[in-house]
């Protein structure tokens, strides 16, 4: 099938409009929401409630999609509307609008609000945060997904050289010089490799171009990542990508990896989840070139409309594709057979509390690797940047550690 054919196929899936309830005693307030977000009305069905049992009338008569509620409102205060909306529509999308919570506020409210967002919020924070809580719903959908997947043209296959080195560190004799010969007979992969461990990250006192050297300092499995990597996203070399830069890409990769191995030894995490925490974070935007790939103008066009609206690439991935980049990727490994530690890492990274892994994980170790990295870069060129899942992070014990996390990479870069 070509192109153009699949794209239509991944484009006819449902476009109703979003159904949004917005929630506040302070009727000022709501007036202003209604004049901010006049231009969203194309898009989204909105109604606005000034009371709690209003809102539930509402709620009974209309299927919302999501509901926000102030927090502080007389009579029945925004936690109270939400439970009472967990318990009668728990399809519903809970968020809360509130300045910055306590961790033990944020604790009391796992498993009951899905997102909070600050008072005032901008157009943007409140776009962007809606539409990833309605993306979370419907969230990595089976058969739906597989549908997709099924008519792309352009997944990559699993690397042969990567294959090989698997099979070669089975063997309890190989040693850093054989599995340097083997990587040496591909010059490509023979650059990566130096080019990694000559990085700051590694701070070496001088630069290496000894591979038996390299390798040891490496070590197999983060190599074996490298590998695996890197021969993903050399299949895409000669492929057009619509509006994404492999080599920005591969670099924003590296760093996430890097980060994510830092923050999970730094947790004490096991050596698996020190592992999967560098794999997940080479391959979290795999999916990007999958996309890129398969529908070039397509994902001009996601570029575009993130840039000028200032969404996260999630966003606008999900409003011209129906997909996005992070549940194709997961998928893809999932049919490679990677580890699921590794699978739902990066099929999440994004909309953590859609697992429900609660222990830290490579998950966590991903996902605030990808919004640390993201808050330590320039914005591009517009693109808004991943938010941090505080909800999430609370729920494993982490609620406070973004600020701690942040310092460690700042020192370690």
């Amino acid at each position: 099938m070509k192109t153009s054919e699949t794209t239509e196929e991944c484009r006819s899936d449902n476009h109703r409009k979003l159904s949004v309830l917005f929630v506040d005693d302070d009727t000022d307030w709501l007036e202003l929401l209604q004049l901010v977000l006049g231009e969203l009305r194309s898009r989204w069905n909105m109604k606005f409630a000034a009371s709690g049992a209003r809102a539930l009338e509402l709620m009974e008569k209309t299927s919302f999609d999501v509901v926000i509620s102030d927090l502080n409102m007389p009579e029945m205060n925004g936690i109270e509307l939400l439970k009472r909306a967990r318990d009668l529509y728990p399809a519903t999308a809970r968020m809360l609008f509130c300045g910055s919570p306590s961790p033990g506020s944020l604790l009391e409210w796992v498993g009951l609000i899905h997102q909070f967002l600050p008072k005032p919020s901008s157009l943007e924070q409140i776009r962007s945060t809606v539409q990833r809580a309605a993306i979370a719903r419907s969230y990595f959908s089976g058969t739906a997904l597989q549908e997709k997947i099924s008519r792309l043209e352009s997944l990559p296959s699993l690397p042969s050289l990567y294959a090989e080195l698997v099979q070669q560190l089975k063997s309890e004799e190989a040693s850093p010089k054989d599995v340097a010969r083997t990587i040496s007979r591909d010059l490509g992969m023979t650059t990566r490799v130096l080019s990694t461990v000559n990085s700051a990250w590694f701070g070496l006192p001088e630069p290496m171009s000894n591979l038996a050297d390299a390798v040891t300092i490496l070590g197999f499995e983060t190599l074996k990542d490298l590998v695996l990597a890197s021969g993903v996203f050399r299949q895409f070399e000669s492929r057009k990508l619509g509006g994404i830069s492999l080599e920005t890409l591969w670099h924003h990769s590296g760093r996430v990896a890097q980060a994510a191995q830092l923050i999970a030894r730094h947790e004490r995490a096991g050596r698996q989840v020190i592992d999967a925490a560098y794999t997940a974070g080479l391959l979290h935007d795999v999916g990007k070139l999958i996309l890129a790939s398969s529908y070039p103008g397509e994902y001009e066009e996601v570029v575009h409309n993130a840039q000028a609206q200032r969404l996260e690439s999630l966003v606008a991935e999900r409003e011209i594709l129906n997909c996005d980049h992070a549940e194709v990727g997961g998928y893809l490994l999932d049919l490679w057979g990677l580890p699921p530690a590794v699978v739902e890492a990066v099929a999440y990274h994004h909309l953590p509390t859609r697992c429900t892994r609660k222990p830290f994980s490579a998950l966590a170790a991903v996902h605030a690797a990808e919004v640390l990295v993201h808050a330590h870069r320039v914005p591009y060129r517009g693109v808004a940047a991943p938010h941090a899942d505080l909800l999430f992070l609370s729920s494993i014990g982490h609620g406070n550690a973004l600020d701690h996390w942040s310092g460690l990479l700042a020192t370690a870069s």
